[in-house]
């Protein structure tokens, strides 16, 4: 089940939880707490995809 819902993921996706794995580790490192918010959002971007209206974001 949690393999079916990874392989439905697009490039788009994968960048954007790359991104926030990125940041999350840069702000722990850093301790700058205020990245935790760009964090939150690039996960809930990559998990729920949402800000690609109609798929617009998808490798044609």
């Amino acid at each position: 089940m949690i393999i079916a819902y990874f392989k439905k993921w697009t490039v788009m996706r994968w960048i954007r939880l790359g991104l926030g794995v990125l940041l999350l580790f840069q702000a722990l490192d850093s301790e700058l707490w205020i990245l935790m918010i760009p964090v939150l959002y690039l996960f809930l971007q990559a998990f729920f995809n949402f800000g690609c209206k109609n798929d617009s974001c998808t490798w044609r």
